[in-house]
């Protein structure tokens, strides 16, 4: 009886053993494809970055390192500090220039009284003709004339008016940002593409069979 109580038992050892096996290998074919899954995701990620390369027309270099041809991107930044520059120097001569040009151009007195330049300026929006603004204000036709330029801006006093020019500083912040992207990814690519195929060459080697 206790013999066969015994052999009972190391049947039932034998099938939880070939139960836990069975197991195993389900394991085993669930990590072996995602090894290959994550393989092959890998693969395509170098095969992308390998268009970007052609795209961009990159080079290699004597020590292994992509990198960016010469004068691809040189041009560009080198366009943008230049404007840049010319902004700076603009600005910097600005007020010098109004002071200079408007103690010349101060013309002469309009002829009209305050009140009579806000009469001007109400009957032309009315839509009243520049000759009959004259008649009905009882000033010549050329002060009117010059009252409404000088209220749109337009007189040659305020065109000669110079103003500074204020870059969008999210548009500055913006570039530089992405610049700093730009001089880090030859780096970057190099190192991702080394590192993806080590990891190939690695999830090959583990799988069953090769």
């Amino acid at each position: 009886m206790a013999k066969r109580d015994r052999v009972g038992e190391l049947e039932d050892a034998l099938k939880q053993r070939d139960r836990r096996i069975e197991e195993l290998k389900g394991d085993l074919d669930k990590a072996e494809d995602l090894v290959t899954r994550m393989r092959e995701q890998v693969e395509d990620g170098d095969a992308l970055i390998e268009s970007w390369i052609e795209a961009f027309a990159m080079v290699l270099n004597d020590r292994g390192e992509w990198s960016w041809a010469e004068g691809v991107y040189q041009r560009y930044d080198a366009l943008w500090e230049r404007h840049q520059s010319l902004v700076r120097q603009w600005n910097k001569h600005v007020g010098e220039f109004n002071v200079i040009v408007l103690r010349r151009n101060v013309g002469r007195p309009l002829g009209a009284s305050e009140e009579q330049y806000r009469e001007v300026l109400k009957m032309h929006k009315r839509g009243t003709s520049l000759r009959g603004i004259a008649e009905e204000t009882s000033l010549g036709l050329r002060t009117v004339r010059t009252i409404i330029e000088k209220g749109y801006g337009r007189d040659r006093t305020t065109l000669k008016h110079l103003e500074r020019i204020m870059p969008d500083r999210r548009e500055v912040a913006e570039w530089r940002a992405r610049k700093r992207v730009r001089d880090g990814l030859p780096r970057r690519i190099t190192e991702t593409l080394k590192t993806g195929k080590e990891l190939v060459k690695e999830a090959k080697g583990t799988a069953r069979g090769s």
